[in-house]
């Protein structure tokens, strides 16, 4: 029975590719059947206008997010003046990487030092494999990279007041590789990506540059580490990716989490993967905003699964301002019926039921019944998103004759009737004074004093990579 169960859950359709496309901002789709075509009716309902309230709490604030960064304003670093070394001698050998009767020893960063200012030729320890022998700071002179052998650190050495210094230092969980050196954002300073092996094939990422003093941590993910709060890293399941993907002329750094190979890495990982169900793979897009490598939040998930999914992802495009996008999420909640339906009672059958396949008698759950009341209530919040949509973009006619599309199908229904309640709340102030503030004003007052209507769209259980809401999220137009 379990097998049968599986096989049913895994055949449930992941694509929102094919969910009914889009065809211009401005359209509206009324049934489930038929094709998308742009609204020509004027109709616009016409509620009684009430005056602006005197009394409207002010907004909070969202972040701003930078946009796609002008490759045009990119300033070359100018080269460090060129570093005094010490004078090489080849007699000089490098004793710790030389066999012996035990064989050859590990080596510290102190015995590297102590070879190179002692006369120790770099290209020696090239030629020994022991590390990288690069210009990092574009002074003319290399620095050398490597990996120590005690400690998995990775270490940079360069010259500095006649002598080599330790540079960079940096140490991981398990061991340290380096990626890849390269120029990704065309200053002139070579960047170091450098892998940090977690566990079971799982790496952080890290991303390094000379600053004219010292390398710095070029990745700002808008949060501190536990280890080290001036270092952000990013994990992924596999090797990065090079490529332009937004045509700005640089290259972004594309890195990829597989939440569900991490499953299988043991009972305490993979427990607590399983417990943050659903699941969703994450994709990182790291683009250079002139200062570090920030995350682009361009599509960061795969396609939803589930139609809270599609109203969340919505909901992010618009904050970006990719309303293209966000209008095609929304459709996809009002008329996909592919997209699946989840709530607690489908959030524990899921974690049970996969948890249950490594018992030696694993359990049968009986399936959970389809929550019915989560369809009206996603249905009538993706209406009220794509009225606020039309009036932010200007297109009051097409917000109009959705508004009326909404409480006609939702103004009575008893499970979407509070979010079509809240789109009347946006339309009279809106319509008061014709402020997108105003309208977002009395919709999020209407959300702070109705916060039940915020669980369905995202809260615990929607699992670890939910986003939970609070009632500024209701409407982002500021």
């Amino acid at each position: 029975m379990k097998k049968v169960i599986h096989q049913i859950l895994g055949t449930l359709v992941f694509l929102v590719s094919a969910c009914v496309p889009v065809t211009t901002e401005s359209t509206v789709l009324t049934s489930l059947s038929e094709t998308p075509t742009p609204v020509r009716s004027t109709l616009t309902p016409s509620p009684t206008p009430i005056p602006p309230t005197q009394t409207i709490t002010p907004l909070p604030t969202i972040p701003t997010f930078t946009p796609t960064f002008d490759v045009s304003t990119i300033v070359t670093v100018t080269p460090a003046a060129k570093a005094e070394c010490p004078k090489e001698d080849p007699s000089v050998i490098a004793k710790f990487a030389t066999p012996n009767s035990d064989g050859p020893h590990g080596y510290i960063a102190p015995e590297v030092l102590d070879y190179l200012n002692s006369g120790g030729t770099a290209a020696q320890l090239r030629d020994l494999s022991l590390g990288e022998i690069r210009d990092l700071n574009g002074d003319g002179v290399n620095e050398v990279v490597y990996r120590g052998i005690i400690g998995g650190a990775y270490i940079i050495l360069g010259c500095k007041d006649g002598k080599y210094q330790d540079f960079l230092d940096f140490a991981g969980d398990s061991g340290v590789e380096l990626a890849d050196i390269l120029d990704l954002n065309k200053n002139g300073i070579p960047e170091i990506i450098l892998y940090d092996i977690v566990h079971y094939g799982s790496i952080d990422i890290s991303i390094f540059e000379w600053d004219g003093n010292k390398f710095r941590s070029l990745i700002d993910m808008g949060r501190d580490t536990p280890t080290d709060p001036a270092i952000d890293r990013v994990s992924a399941t596999s090797p990065h990716k090079i490529m332009d993907t937004n045509g700005d002329g640089l290259k972004e750094i594309v890195i990829v989490y597989d939440v569900h190979e991490t499953e299988s890495w043991g009972l305490g990982v993979g427990e607590f993967v399983t417990m943050r169900r659903p699941l969703r793979n994450i994709t990182t897009i790291l683009g250079w905003n002139g200062k570090n490598f920030v995350d682009l939040k361009q599509g960061s998930y795969p396609p939803p699964q589930y139609r809270f999914q599609a109203v969340q992802d919505g909901d992010e495009q618009v904050r970006y301002g990719n309303y293209t996008a966000a209008l095609s999420f929304y459709q996809a909640v009002i008329f996909d019926d592919r997209l699946e339906w989840w709530s607690p009672e489908r959030r524990e059958y899921e974690i049970h039921t996969h948890m249950s396949q490594f018992d030696a008698t694993p359990t049968i759950y009986p399936t959970p019944n389809p929550d019915i009341t989560e369809y009206p209530r996603l249905a009538a919040y993706a209406y009220y998103r794509i009225v606020i949509l039309h009036f932010a973009q200007g297109h009051d006619s097409d917000a109009g004759t959705v508004y009326k599309t909404l409480q006609q199908k939702f103004g009575s229904d008893p499970y979407g009737r509070s979010y079509a309640e809240m789109a009347t709340a946006f339309w009279e102030a809106y319509q008061s004074t014709h402020q997108m503030y105003d309208g977002c004003a009395a919709a999020i007052q209407y959300a702070v004093e109705h916060p039940e209507i915020l669980v369905s769209l995202g809260s615990d259980y929607h699992g670890g990579y939910s986003h939970t809401y609070v009632p500024a999220d209701v409407c982002p137009f500021r």
